[in-house]
């Protein structure tokens, strides 16, 4: 599946760079392509699909994408180095972290989604904020230190909230996937947050 969602980054990268020019790509990073996806073919996105998408759906998508490239390189363990990973020169036996590290990161994941969502209600929904619920809501987003490309998250741009959540959501839904084989790659609800973080 890493590999699949490396050949996805990549497409998707393509795309953009085609759409709206090389310069103004939204991940500035050279992931080699990995070649023929021979397994998990069913989560490659169809490229014609791709030409379809407006610029602002291509920047959206790119981000998920990111997101999910990113995660799968924290689960392999490769993302202590700046050069990108080629997931298809990993050995067979490469080692996933454990089981119980997952579960932290997946808790850590749910949280920082559930802030950037909270800031984005906040701005956008009058009826959540009037709501008695909020009150509470606020007082536990106040206690997770999110950020949107290094700015707190009730400081960030609404274009960084939404590019951040795009990136949150990719990494959720594949870390989920991981977590639990029974689940299906892109599945309705994966890459959803529910209305308390923990």
């Amino acid at each position: 599946m890493a590999v699949a969602v490396q050949a996805n980054l990549v497409q998707v990268r393509t795309a953009e760079a085609r759409k709206c020019g090389a310069d103004s790509v939204v991940v500035d990073v050279n992931v080699p392509s990995p070649g023929a996806v021979l397994k998990c073919r069913e989560a490659l996105i169809d490229h014609r699909l791709l030409s379809e998408y407006t610029i602002e759906e291509l920047h959206l998508r790119m981000r998920e994408v990111w997101g999910q490239y990113c995660l799968m390189r924290w689960l392999f363990s490769t993302n202590s180095t700046k050069e990108p990973t080629n997931f298809a020169e990993l050995p067979p036996d490469a080692e996933l972290r454990c089981d119980s590290v997952i579960d932290v990161k997946l808790a850590e994941i749910e949280g920082l989604f559930w802030r950037l969502r909270f800031e984005q209600r906040r701005r956008f929904d009058d009826e959540y904020v009037k709501s008695p619920r909020f009150e509470e809501d606020l007082k536990l987003a106040e206690t997770i230190p999110a950020k949107a490309f290094d700015k707190p998250a009730s400081d960030a741009s609404d274009a960084a909230l939404v590019f951040a959540a795009c990136e949150y959501a990719g990494m959720l839904g594949a870390l989920r996937w991981a977590r639990d084989r029974r689940r299906v790659w892109g599945e309705p609800g994966l890459m959803e947050v529910g209305d308390r973080p923990f």
